[in-house]
């Protein structure tokens, strides 16, 4: 089980120096952050950027994680730039430290050599009846990268996460921050939860 502190998590500001700074509060495995790109800048910010330059730079956040050794949430908000984060990632020496979710096509398998992708999409509905063919796909690409689904748990029930355990698909949820959400899925989430309140869902799910 991965627990990632969500962008802005304890009230830090998504992708914020104040964020970074906060990592010792966390508790938590993996740091996430939000990346577009602009000319050859990868910079982090959750909407488009008029000013991209004033953002926080994806390198920056590479190495602020080589120091602490924690995993990246690399969470891509546009389509056609994972292979120049992998890029990044390898010049800076932390490959191994990535996750990646949002903007990941499937079918770049080819270019995806390290990391942990959790899908947000694979072009079918995550449903309870649909899994046996979500894993089939997932698994006809033989890709050792690709780790499972990134799901909102307010667009799941048990049901469906009882047949990703049958068929061995594994689950990365967000956001989960307490309450009967927590409840009802902390034990039993394989893969990672990704929250607000890193240090109330540790507790909970190591308790």
């Amino acid at each position: 089980m991965i627990i990632t502190a969500h962008g802005g998590a304890l009230g830090t500001g998504r992708n914020t120096k104040a964020y970074f700074n906060s990592i010792d509060k966390y508790g938590a495995d993996a740091l996430e952050v939000d990346i577009y790109k602009s000319g050859d800048l990868l910079y982090l910010s959750h909407w488009p950027s008029f000013f991209p330059k004033r953002k926080l730079t994806l390198r920056f956040a590479f190495e602020h994680v080589k120091k602490t050794g924690m995993l990246i949430n690399c969470d891509i908000k546009m389509n056609g730039i994972i292979q120049d984060i992998i890029a990044l990632a390898k010049e800076v020496g932390i490959q191994d430290q990535l996750i990646f979710t949002g903007c990941v096509n499937i079918e770049d398998s080819d270019v995806i050599d390290c990391g942990q992708v959790w899908f947000n999409s694979v072009g079918i509905e995550y449903v309870k009846d649909n899994v046996k063919a979500i894993k089939e796909k997932i698994d006809s690409y033989n890709n050792p990268h690709f780790a499972g689904l990134n799901v909102n748990f307010k667009k799941i029930d048990m049901d469906f996460v009882a047949e990703c355990k049958k068929y061995q698909l594994k689950l990365s949820v967000f956001r989960i921050d307490g309450g009967k959400a927590l409840e009802k899925y902390g034990k039993i989430i394989d893969g990672n939860i990704t929250t607000n309140q890193p240090v109330k869902v540790r507790r909970y799910v190591e308790g």
